[in-house]
């Protein structure tokens, strides 16, 4: 009988960097990317993506489990996967995000299903589908509540992971749930702890049929064949399913695919160089450096595209990959012909959030993309290319769904250079579809650059009329900035939540409604003077782009930022009272953790 081999135990022959790990690693992406069966749509309504190939295991092996009564969460997932039959996207709807806020400790329900309900190759996958949806969801709501300085939230997102460990080692959940949980935690943003990134690894390898350990260039380029051999795809699937490895596995994943792949793979492992992990960078670019003459002219121009993307300290890895491409003879190529017909722009919700609506030509075809913006570019892809009246539709109802205003290509490069910039400031680099995105609009010299607050600020009062700017208008202007009826679909998303937040309120639960929200906009607002004013102004400028004349109330809105940020009392400005007042409600309406 043949011994099954852990990771560590199994080196390719003939190449040091092509090390085990990444083998083992590329077997189970390959596995899953060949059993897809079309499951990464878009939901045309958010502009999420729903990426959820699930790995198959041997049920008979499996342990038995205990079927519990049918929960919410039992419903939600049977739900999706009716829809999952059907070819249709995931019914992501208000109601079950309500669902996933009050009941985050079904994380360990909607894990309990997804095991129980991983098929074989030939089983449907639908039910384990909705279950992967729904823990997504619900991983992703933690997350957000973590990100807003939730302790509560950290902790059961480290208990989660502790469970699921537990689990595998004792033999409760077969280990092939590991793939599918990576792809949850990846969509959610949430790092793997390290303990299930121990477990990851330590998983046996799966060898060939003739009992030999996989052929590290043939998984690669059986990859590439499931991704349509299309670098942006190839390179997501392979993010994906290394989420839950340990950093230095990944790296070698990484490296192995410049050093022992096809010209195809080692143009995929370019844009390894924007993986949001900087060890992940450093080993790519490592590797690449080793390969560059052996890269094509658009990998040279990927390069040179995203050298600024990265941090300054990383730019000299690029530099030499590209001289040594260079020095070989290998030239810049120019970029492909495209374009953009139109772009939509969202408004600002209160997490910061704007997202972009690209359309543009494509032979008969026209071909939609996507960027959000949060701190950075948070996410970016386009699609494949659809007839006009299908795109059409897709905006249509994307417009119903979130405030959109038509904008210049101008105001998009802004905002682009302005949130790289961000981006950077935190070290984090931008996802690899932006430079999708940039190809697939026929070039962008997107370089990061801060949109400098006082003269941008300058340069809006300057354009607001004389009369809006006596003392008197200005003092009416702040007191009626609620009653500004183009704010009334973005402002419903603008409300504090912290914990800080909930605090106060709870210690001031006896208070009238005005009362509690003259002491938020005194004490814990006034705190936050500068995330409001950025707010305003920059969806000053969004109204702006739409409307210089000013149809729109962005000369309010800098009338408004400009009283913030001369500090002027918050109780004074009718917008910020109304933005405390929602802050008292949403923090009321919410359920207990």
């Amino acid at each position: 009988m043949q011994r099954r081999q852990r990771l560590p135990e199994i080196v390719a022959e003939g190449n040091s960097r092509k090390d085990s790990s990444s083998i083992a690693h590329l077997k189970g992406v390959q596995s899953r990317a060949n059993r897809q069966s079309g499951w990464g749509r878009t939901d045309r309504s958010t502009g999420l993506r729903c990426d959820v190939p699930l790995p198959s295991f041997d049920k008979e092996r499996a342990m038995s489990r205990a079927r519990s009564k049918r929960t919410q969460t039992d419903e939600y997932a049977r739900r999706i996967a009716r829809a999952f039959a059907k070819g249709q996207p995931p019914p992501l709807t208000a109601e079950l995000e309500r669902y996933c806020e009050s009941a985050p400790r079904e994380v360990f329900a909607a894990f309990a299903g997804l095991a129980r309900h991983l098929p074989r190759a030939d089983d449907d996958e639908s039910l384990a589908v909705g279950y992967l949806v729904v823990l997504q969801r619900l991983l992703e709501t933690l997350r957000y509540r973590a990100d807003r300085g939730y302790a509560d939230a950290a902790e059961l997102i480290a208990e989660f992971q502790s469970e699921v460990v537990r689990q595998v080692r004792t033999g409760k959940v077969d280990a092939g749930v590991l793939a599918a949980l990576g792809d949850a935690l990846h969509q959610s943003k949430i790092p793997a702890s390290p303990e299930l990134a121990a477990l990851a690894v330590e998983q046996p390898v799966e060898h060939d049929d003739d009992g030999a350990p996989p052929d590290i260039r043939t998984a690669f380029d059986e990859i590439l064949e499931a991704c349509g051999r299309d670098p942006f795809e190839t390179i997501v699937m392979l993010m994906k399913g290394s989420h839950a490895m340990p950093m230095d596995a990944r790296g070698a994943v990484a490296g192995a695919m410049a050093l022992g792949g096809s010209a195809p793979a080692r143009s995929a492992a370019v844009l390894f160089l924007l993986d949001p992990e900087a060890s992940v960078r450093r080993a790519i670019a490592d590797a690449l450096e080793e390969v560059a003459g052996s890269l094509t002219p658009t990998d040279v121009r990927r390069l040179i595209s995203m050298r600024n993307w990265r941090p300054e300290t990383e730019r000299a890895g690029v530099d030499a990959i590209v001289r040594k491409a260079r020095a070989a003879g290998v030239d810049c190529a120019q970029w492909d012909e495209g374009g953009v017909t139109s772009v939509d722009a969202s408004g600002i919700d209160g997490s910061a959030t704007q997202i972009f609506l690209l359309v543009s030509p494509s032979g008969r075809k026209v071909r939609l993309s996507s960027l959000m913006t949060k701190g950075g570019v948070a996410d970016a892809w386009s699609h494949q290319p659809e007839p006009r009246r299908a795109i059409d539709r897709q905006i249509a109802e994307a417009r119903r769904d979130i405030p959109t205003l038509a904008v210049s290509r101008a105001y998009l490069d802004r905002v682009v250079a302005h949130q790289l910039a961000l981006g950077l400031q935190d070290g984090g680099v931008p996802p690899g579809g932006l430079l999708q995105v940039a190809e697939t609009i026929g070039g962008a010299d997107w370089q990061p650059s801060l949109m400098p607050f006082e003269k941008t600020l300058a340069d809006l009062i300057a354009e607001v009329p004389k009369t809006m700017r006596q003392p008197a208008a200005v003092t009416s202007i702040l007191q009626r900035s609620d009653e500004l009826v183009d704010l009334e679909a973005i402002a419903q998303s603008w409300f504090e939540d912290s914990p800080e937040v909930a605090q106060a309120i709870e210690q001031a639960s006896g208070a009238s409604r005005p009362k509690l929200a003259t002491y938020l906009l005194q004490t814990v607002f006034a705190q936050h003077r500068q995330k409001w004013a950025d707010m305003f102004l920059r969806t000053a400028l969004w109204m702006h782009e739409a409307s210089p004349a000013g149809d729109l109330c962005w000369p309010d809105l800098a009338i408004v930022t400009q009283a913030l940020v001369e500090g002027r009392e918050m109780t004074e400005i009718g917008l910020m009272r109304d933005i405390a007042m929602r802050t008292i409600d949403v923090q009321r309406d919410t359920a207990p953790f």
